[in-house]
């Protein structure tokens, strides 16, 4: 029988995973001011490096965006796997947001890497987009919380 979670115990799981969230959220903002300030330096070095580069980077976030994705995917199977796993319940679940919010994150990164290399926002203000639109995706509430909570508890 299912009976209800204590709203208590939900609330102080989603809080704790609210704040990690938050932090992936909140270095996006301070990548995005560094390199903002950056590109008021003025004009980047000239380099070729860049061209080369720009198409490179772009696979790599397309990369890490799919796989985001399908570890998320991964996440909603996690009670049908056949091998046993030492963590129980809501700390495998908590693991699996943590890989996938670094996977997003990874995505900023590599925006704020190519901005280092070009000086120009506009290089980097597509990955920020992407990384953070994902990491509203992938945001606390929209994992399945209740029934890894249900498990540990049982």
């Amino acid at each position: 029988m299912n009976r209800p979670l204590d709203a208590g115990v939900r609330h102080q799981a989603v809080r704790g995973l609210q704040i990690i969230w938050l932090a992936f959220i909140g270095s996006a903002a301070v990548y995005t001011l560094i390199l903002m300030l950056l590109s008021l330096q003025g004009e980047a070095p000239e380099n070729d490096v860049a061209d080369t580069l720009r198409p490179i980077f772009w696979i790599a976030a397309a990369l890490l965006a799919l796989a985001s994705l399908i570890w998320r995917q991964q996440v909603a199977d996690l009670d049908h796997r056949r091998q046993p796993t030492s963590a129980r319940g809501f700390a495998r679940l908590r693991v699996a947001c943590i890989i996938t919010w670094s996977l997003c994150e990874a995505i900023a990164i590599l925006g704020i890497a190519l901005g280092f290399i070009t000086y120009q926002f506009v290089d980097y203000f597509p990955f920020v987009v992407i990384a953070v639109t994902l990491l509203f995706v992938h945001r606390p509430t929209a994992w399945p919380i209740e029934r890894f909570l249900r498990r540990e508890l049982r």
